[in-house]
This record gives structure tokens, C-alpha cells and sequence, in this order.
């Protein structure tokens, strides 16, 4: 058995015994290094194995933690991700990260808005303090007027329907793994090409006119999808 191959089943063999509880901090780098008297490749090569598991997970500058429970996530159904992470005993909380000015410069705005001036919002979402997924949300200006100036670090779905008197009916999604960007890494304490699942997720109303498009880049080790056939 090869030391990578050591190192990673000693982990795991600790997770299933129940001595590591989730959110938990791994042993640093350097103590497994001691402990096995092994290279730092070595052991971050073990480490990562279980981080590609969705055992454990890192976080830039912290270290390797126990992975916790994951959010279930039907994508077919529409997602209010508040109401579904309390549910599940979560701890939800979103970070504003930036409001651009309505502008047609993003392509989205060529794309899917007919060329209207559109907002562009980012923002963070974290489950019991850990971001889990960054995500960038377009909507005409037009039809959200002085969007920038309402409550944007809880539910946007309920800012629509509220403030705007815009309803959700149905939304599309395609879903695909992929690497976070860099500058979603930063946001998500990752490393750059970190393994996520992209979302492209495209809402209407009872019209079928697109409220809103959004990009999500969510870590793939935080959530688990559920599909339910018919």
C-alpha cells in the first residue's frame, strides 16, 4: 500500500469511528507529516482524495475540516434557499458582495434581455458560517427599478414578489461540473480550480417572461441533489 494510500485510510478510518464529529479540524498538514513521516506532497495527496470523497474540505489558510452534513437540494423544483436550509437545521446567512449599475454591457444583456440595461448582483451564501456557493443574479432594470436600494441579504424571490408584485411560476436549470474560478475561489475560501457544480438557472413568471438569470457556483461537497422521477 502505497503512504498517500496509509495516510488517507487512517482518516477515513477516524471518520467512521466517530472521532472526528463534522465541522471538526483535521490534524495540520504538518503533524500528519510527522505522524507518518511523510513529504508534504504525500499527505496533501491523501488529503485531497478525501476532499474529492466529500469526506473533508478545505478552507484557504485555515485547514481541512470534517465535511458536514449536506443541504438536499431538488433542482426540478423551485429552491427558496432560506426556507430550505432551516428546514434542515441550518444557518443560513447571504453577503452582498457587489450591485453594479444597469448597464448592457454584461452579455446576458444581449443574450437574454433583448439588450435592456440590466442589474447585476453577486452574492455569497453560507450555511452555519461556511460560504458554500457565490452567485451572480441578472434582472431588468426596467422591471426591478431601484433594485440597489432593497434588502438584497435574504430572499430575492420575496423582494420581487413583495416589492414588485413579481412572481416566480417555474425555472430551468443546467447543471455541470466544473473548476471555480478564481475570483469565486477567493470569495469561497477556496483554491483556484477547486472541483463545483455550476448552475445556470433561468426563472419565469406565469407569462413565461424571464425574471431573472443567474449563474451559481456551488462547492460540490455542501450539497446533495435529489431527483424524484414520474
Amino acid at each position: 500500500m502505497l503512504l498517500y494510500q496509509r495516510i488517507r485510510n487512517h482518516i477515513q478510518a477516524l471518520l467512521a469511528a466517530g472521532s472526528m464529529t463534522p465541522g471538526a479540524k483535521l490534524p495540520s498538514e504538518r503533524a500528519l507529516q510527522e505522524t507518518f513521516s511523510s513529504t508534504r506532497i504525500t499527505v496533501r495527496e491523501a488529503l485531497a482524495r478525501l476532499e474529492a470523497e466529500g469526506l473533508i474540505f478545505s478552507q484557504k489558510r485555515r485547514g481541512w475540516f470534517v465535511t458536514p452534513e449536506k443541504l438536499k437540494w431538488h433542482p426540478a423544483k423551485k429552491v427558496n434557499f432560506n426556507h430550505l436550509a432551516i428546514e434542515q437545521g441550518f444557518t443560513p446567512t447571504t453577503q452582498v458582495v457587489a450591485i453594479n449599475a444597469p448597464s448592457t454591457e454584461p452579455e446576458f444583456s444581449r443574450s437574454h434581455f433583448d439588450g435592456q440595461p440590466v442589474y447585476e448582483l453577486t452574492r455569497v451564501r453560507a450555511l452555519d458560517s461556511r460560504a458554500i456557493m457565490m452567485e451572480q443574479i441578472y434582472c431588468a432594470a426596467e422591471r426591478f427599478a431601484d433594485l440597489h436600494n432593497q434588502p438584497l441579504d435574504g430572499s430575492i424571490t420575496e423582494v420581487m414578489s413583495t416589492h414588485y408584485q413579481v412572481d416566480v411560476s417555474f425555472e430551468q436549470c443546467v447543471i455541470s461540473v466544473t473548476v471555480l474560478p478564481d475570483d469565486v475561489a477567493d470569495k469561497l475560501e477556496k483554491n483556484s480550480g477547486a472541483p463545483c457544480l455550476k448552475v445556470l438557472r433561468a426563472r419565469y413568471d406565469a407569462e413565461q417572461a424571464l425574471v431573472d438569470y443567474n449563474i451559481e457556483y456551488w462547492l460540490h461537497d455542501a450539497i446533495e441533489m435529489i431527483v424524484e422521477g414520474v
